[in-house]
């Protein structure tokens, strides 16, 4: 795995001054919430779910590598990539789900990467969070001087994502493409619970943006 650990000197900041943290939990859980409030206090925010919406763009790279590799069936009558048929074809067939993960992990790895060297040069004291749900899963966390995780328990992920409108199936499935909570606690230094109201997660935000102010 190539590394982003950052060199002071390379980036002009002094040491010890750099913070790369990765925002990583369970699906629903509030992750990308938590990467909005920390934008607002400052910090530099990437998202890699945001990065595979733009990889999915018609013309992109996602989506010429996965038109590509499972064929027309995965585009909506206006040629643009369907998320919901892409979706369901994975759910079906595993070598499909397989197939995606193969094609699309390296390419977000790689943006995220870039844009985070980028931000480090133009701003040497401004921390840094990419938000990675599956940063465990596809073996990206010693990436990252901190990791974080935003959890709450299964039974919750469940109620938010039919809420979201998602099937039962469906839930169970994508939560089955993630380590368990229980296992991501293992792996990070710092835990944000987020099962009470926004204002408890802006909370935690400040008190985990607190010391990487500068």
């Amino acid at each position: 795995m190539s590394s982003i650990k950052i060199n002071p000197e390379a980036t002009g900041a002094k040491p010890g001054a750099v913070r790369v943290v990765a925002i990583t939990g369970t699906i629903a859980a509030g992750k990308s919430t938590l990467g909005r409030m920390l934008e607002e206090m400052g910090w530099k925010v990437i998202d890699a779910d945001e990065i595979v919406h733009r990889l999915y763009e018609r013309g992109a790279e996602g989506y010429r590598k996965l038109v590509d590799a499972l064929g027309v069936g995965v585009l909506s009558y206006s040629k643009d990539l369907d998320r919901g048929l892409l979706a369901a074809a994975m759910i079906r067939d595993p070598s499909v789900t397989a197939t995606v993960n193969h094609l699309i992990h390296p390419l977000v790895r790689e943006i995220w990467k870039h844009e985070v060297q980028a931000s480090l040069r133009l701003h040497p004291q401004r921390p840094v969070a990419v938000v990675i749900p599956l940063l465990f899963e596809t073996g990206a966390e010693e990436a990252f001087d901190l990791r974080v995780m935003v959890g709450c328990r299964a039974s919750v992920s469940r109620q938010r994502l039919r809420e979201r409108g998602l099937t039962p199936e469906a839930a169970d499935f994508w939560l089955g493409q993630q380590w368990t909570v229980e296992e991501k606690i293992q792996r990070c230094e710092k835990i944000l619970w987020n099962e009470g109201s926004l204002e408890l997660l802006r909370d935690q935000a400040k008190r985990l943006a607190g010391p990487a102010r500068g």
